[in-house]
């Protein structure tokens, strides 16, 4: 249940100047998407009870920033968003919606705030869950961009990115099968760490002091040198190809099979798993509960489910008046859930 839900005036027209093909064929292949999980759910609803009726939000308001939203991320003040229909990475001003900021990108993104800017890993209009870049470089200050890196390792080989994160004064990218760090204060691709495929294709990288944990397709968490790349160790989990979400401590929050999961980084041991539908999107922490958004059959939007981090204990779960949501962050004390339709929703939860 949801308390009164208020829309925010649109203030900015988005996707100025975006061709007009593209801005279409992206606003009906966002709707293609919500149709098709509204109809998986509606098939399978002799198959899942429904869930019972959860805790109300606090004030929910609804930004509309774009006519399609993919992934977000917090950084210096403000969410930065992909518009995908317009081809642009928005800084968004919340609650009020206001668009401070558009730059023109090639196709879909990956983002990532830190090490002293914001950093958009674009598709360029390739397909697949592979980028092929180039890494942009954006000066959150002027709201530019500073440099476009391409995904060449030192030799001059070409590298397809799935993933990209900023930590420990570096920016990394990975691929299948490779990782590249770039110096954000020169922009140059300094190190390309190559990784065994023994294991499968790279789920997610997290920096952590002197090494990176590198996860991997069959559940495996590398340890390297993250001067050298040398292997360090590796402890398996029961996990298959978790995927990074969060970092809390000594633990990783990761997404697995339609769960989330609290792994020990040292030893593999999964702490907690909480099944939270047959998709689990982004997990952010904000002010001691970890809040996720995913989709589960039969229910009429995604659910957002607040959990304590030490246990994985369901604190709240309410249903959101939307389908296709595709990020979370926290500002200010608020949750902003981005969804493929263009709306932003802006959650102030109750604190229970």
């Amino acid at each position: 249940m949801l308390a009164a839900v208020r829309p925010v005036p649109q203030r900015f027209s988005s996707a100025r100047g975006a061709p007009s093909w593209r801005r279409a064929a992206a606003v009906v292949a966002g709707v293609l998407i919500v149709v098709a999980v509204a109809g998986w759910r509606l098939l399978a609803a002799d198959q899942a009870p429904r869930s019972a009726e959860a805790p109300p939000l606090g004030r929910v308001e609804i930004m509309r920033p774009a006519d399609g939203l993919g992934s977000a991320v917090a950084g210096f003040g403000d969410v930065w968003m992909d518009d995908r229909p317009g081809e642009q990475l928005i800084r968004v001003r919340t609650p009020d919606g206001r668009v401070l900021a558009r730059i023109p990108v090639r196709g879909r993104l990956i983002l990532a705030a830190g090490a002293g800017g914001v950093w958009a890993l674009q598709s360029a209009h390739g397909f697949g869950p592979y980028l092929r870049g180039p890494l942009l470089h954006v000066d959150p200050d002027g709201a530019r961009v500073r440099a476009r890196i391409a995904l060449r390792m030192p030799s001059g080989e070409r590298m397809l990115g799935r993933g990209v994160v900023a930590g420990g004064g570096s920016v990394w990218v990975w691929g299948p099968r490779d990782i590249l760090r770039v110096n954000p204060r020169t922009d140059a691709v300094v190190q390309r760490i190559a990784v065994a495929d023994s294991h499968g294709d790279v789920a997610g990288v997290v920096p952590r002091g002197r090494r990176l944990v590198v996860a991997t397709a069959d559940g495996t968490l590398l340890h390297l040198d993250r001067a050298t790349g040398a292997p360090l160790g590796a402890v398996q989990t029961a996990l298959r190809s978790p995927a990074v979400r969060a970092v809390i401590g000594s633990r990783l929050i990761v997404a697995s099979d339609g769960e989330l999961a609290a792994v020990e980084v040292a030893t593999g041991r999964v702490a907690w798993r909480r099944p939270l539908g047959f998709l689990v999107g982004g997990a952010v922490l904000d002010q001691g509960v970890l809040w996720v958004h995913s989709a589960a059959f039969n229910e009429p939007g995604d659910r957002l489910t607040g959990l304590d981090p030490a246990t994985g204990r369901v604190v709240m779960r309410s249903i959101l008046p939307a389908f296709g949501t595709t990020s979370i962050v926290a500002v200010d004390g608020r949750l902003v859930i981005p969804s493929a339709d263009g709306r932003a929703l802006v959650v102030a939860p109750l604190r229970l």
